[in-house]
């Protein structure tokens, strides 16, 4: 358990630093104040998917405190904003707005469902704000609704399927189901097994 604990805080940590190293590097927000703590956005399904998140929750918690303990990022303090989507688009796009106007984060990150990380990448887009999706697994996040702030964490359901075809296709069934709600935002992927 503390190894998993131990390289899931080091993944957070590589994740964080590089996002803000991006952010920095193509100028996405303007500069600091020397001694004002770097704000990101946070935005969650923490309430509709209360055990799917909390570890995540717990992990960048861990992350942040462990770089704010050895000086913080470009020698400054990290201070995470977090705010919860309730699986919804529109309330991650109200979340996404406040961060942004009130607090002037200098990037967001987090969503968990598809097709509400779409939606905060379109927001990203229009506000030229810096977001790392860390969950939705819609391929039209990077494809068709893809766009220039907009990176991601995780593989999508393309990748995905391409790893269980090829390992299903080395055992001897001839036909294989998966069962799984198809959102608007998964499309990109019916027909694709045909």
């Amino acid at each position: 358990m503390a190894i998993i604990k131990a390289t899931c805080l080091k993944v957070l940590q590589q994740i964080l630093v590089f996002g803000l190293a991006l952010a920095a590097v193509i100028g996405l927000r303007p500069a600091l104040a020397e001694n004002e703590p770097i704000l990101i956005g946070e935005i969650s399904s923490y309430s509709a998917l209360p055990i799917g998140t909390e570890a995540y929750r717990k992990g960048w918690q861990l992350a942040v405190d462990e770089i704010n303990q050895k000086g913080g990022l470009l020698g400054r303090p990290i201070k995470i904003i977090s705010r919860d989507d309730a699986g919804r688009p529109d309330v991650a796009l109200t979340a996404a707005n406040e961060l942004l106007s009130r607090y002037e984060v200098k990037m967001l990150t987090g969503t968990t469902l598809s097709n509400v990380g779409l939606a905060v990448a379109d927001f990203s887009k229009q506000k030229g704000l810096f977001f790392l999706a860390t969950q939705p697994l819609t391929d039209a996040l990077i494809w068709e609704n893809g766009n220039s702030t907009t990176f991601r964490l995780s593989p999508g359901t393309f990748a995905h399927a391409m790893v269980l075809a090829e390992k299903a296709a080395k055992f001897p069934a001839k036909r294989w189901a998966t069962i799984a709600p198809i959102a608007p935002a998964t499309k990109t992927i019916r027909g694709w097994a045909h």
